[in-house]
């Protein structure tokens, strides 16, 4: 269907109950390993600093959420 969106969902119970997640991930797209990268947050200084509040790894040319609070939230 032309439009459609994908929604994700994940309650407190799930988060708490998932796995923490590494410096690697085996994609599920490719089966292969990629790094992950971590989202980042800009402090009241100015400068940046890395937050495990979110997490992704890309694969090809797209980027795929990974994790949560350093949590695993990739549903096998």
């Amino acid at each position: 269907m032309k439009g459609t969106k994908n929604m994700f969902t994940i309650g407190n119970d799930e988060l708490k109950k998932a796995n923490p997640l590494g410096s690697f991930i085996l994609c599920n797209m490719c089966g292969k390993r990629h790094i992950i990268e971590f989202g980042k947050e800009k402090m009241p200084d100015g400068t940046w600093k890395e937050t495990k509040f979110l997490s992704f790894y890309k694969c090809g040319n797209k980027s795929y959420l990974a994790g949560i609070n350093g949590k695993d939230i990739r549903r096998k």
